[in-house]
């Protein structure tokens, strides 16, 4: 398997991704994750809400900088993006439906009945346990939806050109399909799981942000190349290969959808 760039990509644990989150996220790959995500989570939302008007309360839990917690005020009247790095959360995107929250536990802040939708957008890999589960329902309205999304795009390409080895990528074993399955499931029921084929054009400037967002990948390219300008010597030495302002990259997109049951 040749490396996957994640909607998100943590590191494994059971109190909402808190640990080793500084390694994953600082403050600069914070930086490059908040400047471009690929515009996707409106489109996967979409495949869930279809027309239908919007909820009230939207919980997205692992919104990151807050790219999936904005695109599901397209769908909700009010949103609450919570996240366990301080780091990603001082580079949120500010935005009039959406307040920020810094949440470590899997025990949700919030009160019974509160919220008509949930939404982890690549966060439940890292999340995934019966507690959270139970936690998500609690904080759920009768009859709300909970969506779990993902994306991957197929980067081997770019990275081969940056010289960075995909194959020899250390979280390879990221699961983009992660759901509820293999869990008590009985105050839940799945309603949709959708796998879609998708192609992004972006420019070499969001491709090289993009990589960069990705800690390891940081890391050898701030190695090769400096500190100094290591943005702009990253897409120049994109630009040195594709020749173009801008390029496609292809992917997937994984969706399941479910219905609470109270």
């Amino acid at each position: 398997m040749g490396y996957l760039e994640s909607g998100r990509r943590l590191i494994p644990n059971s109190t909402l991704g808190q640990k080793n989150m500084t390694k994953d996220y600082d403050h600069s790959t914070a930086y490059h994750y908040s400047v471009y995500r690929p515009s996707l989570h409106s489109e996967i939302l979409t495949e869930f809400f279809g027309e239908q008007g919007k909820y009230g309360m939207g919980l997205d839990i692992g919104c990151g900088t807050g790219h999936s917690a904005i695109a599901l005020t397209n769908f909700c009247e009010k949103v609450i993006g919570i996240d366990p790095s301080k780091d990603m959360l001082e580079k949120s995107i500010a935005h009039p439906g959406v307040a920020y929250q810094l949440q470590h536990r899997e025990k949700l802040e919030f009160a019974d009945d509160t919220f008509d939708v949930v939404t982890y957008a690549g966060s439940l890999y890292y999340t995934k346990s019966q507690q959270i589960l139970n936690e998500t329902v609690r904080v759920c309205t009768r009859d709300s939806g909970i969506v779990v999304y993902d994306f991957e795009l197929f980067l081997e390409e770019a990275l081969r050109m940056l010289q960075i080895d995909a194959d020899s990528n250390p979280q390879s074993e990221y699961d983009h399909r992660t759901n509820f399955s293999g869990l008590d499931q009985k105050q839940i029921q799945i309603e949709k799981e959708l796998h879609t084929s998708v192609s992004v054009e972006m420019s070499l400037s969001d491709l090289a942000h993009l990589v960069l967002s990705v800690k390891d990948n940081y890391t050898l390219l701030l190695n090769s190349f400096g500190n100094n300008g290591l943005h702009d010597k990253v897409s120049q030495k994109l630009y040195s290969t594709f020749k173009t302002e801008k390029t496609t990259i292809n992917g997937m997109t994984y969706l399941t959808s479910y219905r609470v049951k109270k």
